[in-house]
This record gives C-alpha cells, sequence and structure tokens, in this order.
C-alpha cells in the first residue's frame, strides 16, 4: 500500500503570523518545544502541552533559556528533560552558531551550557537532533574538512557524561551540497 502524506495544521494556539519551525516532541507527543522568530535577530522557545482537547496555547518556554536573541534549531529529548540547540550568543561560544544543552529544572529550563571544544568549532555548529537514549548527537557544521559546504556530524555521550569529539558521517551520508537538518527517530536507528 502506498502511504498518503496528509499534515493537519496545529491551529492559532500554535500558529501565529510570525514563522514558527523545528517542531520537536517528547516520545509520547506530550510536549511540543518549537522556534519562533520575533522582530530582528530575536527567536523564542515555544511550548505547548498536550491536553484532553489538543495542544494548549503555545508560550514561551519558561527559566533563562529565552534571554539569548539569537538561537533555534531547538530539540528536546524524548524524555521531555533536555534541550539541545544552536545558538549565537556573542562572547560565549567558540564563533558563528554553536551547539547548546539547557536541562528541565523545577524553576524552569536552565541557562544555556555550551557543549564545549569536542562538539562546537570556530564555524557554523547547528541543526541539532538527540537520539532517543541521549547518547548520540548529530547535527550540521561548515567547518572545514568535510564533503561539501555543510555536512552531518555525529558525538557520542561517554561513560562520564562527556561528549565525543565530532565526527564526520562520511560519503554514505555527506555530499558536495549543504547537508542541513539531520534528524534521528525515535527507533534509533534511522
Amino acid at each position: 500500500s502506498q502511504y498518503v502524506f496528509t499534515p493537519k495544521n496545529l491551529g492559532d494556539k500554535i500558529n501565529s503570523s510570525k514563522s514558527e519551525y523545528y517542531p520537536s516532541f517528547t516520545i509520547d507527543d506530550s510536549i511540543l518545544v518549537y522556534t519562533r522568530r520575533e522582530a530582528g535577530i530575536e527567536e523564542d522557545f515555544i511550548k505547548s502541552s498536550l491536553g484532553s482537547d489538543g495542544y494548549t496555547n503555545g508560550a514561551m518556554i519558561q527559566g533563562s533559556i529565552n534571554e539569548e536573541p539569537s538561537k533555534g534549531a531547538v530539540n528536546i529529548s524524548q524524555d521531555g528533560e533536555w534541550l539541545v540547540f544552536a545558538g549565537n550568543f556573542p562572547q560565549k561560544g567558540f564563533g558563528d552558531f554553536d551547539i547548546y544543552m539547557s536541562y528541565n529544572t523545577p524553576q524552569g529550563w536552565s541557562a544555556p551550557i555550551n557543549m564545549g571544544a569536542d562538539v562546537n568549532s570556530e564555524f557554523w555548529d547547528s541543526g541539532p537532533s538527540l537520539s532517543p537514549d541521549k547518547n548520540t548527537l548529530y547535527f550540521s557544521s561548515n567547518r572545514p574538512g568535510g564533503f561539501g559546504g555543510s555536512d552531518i556530524y555525529v558525538c557520542f555521550r561517554q561513560p562520564n557524561g562527556k561528549w565525543s569529539e565530532a565526527i564526520n558521517m562520511g560519503a554514505g551520508i555527506n555530499t558536495a551540497g549543504d547537508d542541513q537538518a539531520p534528524f534521528i527517530h525515535a527507533d534509533n536507528q534511522t
């Protein structure tokens, strides 16, 4: 049988007259997070929860995570405990966009934590996708040494909690073009 793609608009509880992008869900669909473009470079992370009559009105994520203006490409962990995203925070990163992590706390989402020099470079690093078990991170980068303009890279969480050095996923994945916005499925292998 042939699959028929029939998307449904989530309506004005989620969508606005502004641009919304990079939607990400927990494994049980109970939480939706996404990026909303505000004026200029301002991008805010928005959260909506699944209730008995659909998703609640999208509202800014609580905590200090939204203080920096230039960020996006948000991805929530399957268990709803981590947010990984790209941010361009002057004097706080390695250059251009870097990959950051924020943790769900009783006070809201923690301040962004740069994932460090093993993950990030002085070049553009963005489009993170975290595996369901939170042990593998995929992202795009235009750092030198790749196959094209930007390539897909992977890092692995070590037993001590640190992340391995970013590894180019190779010619089987990357092309001479711009390879961006990877997504790892909930099956942890697609």
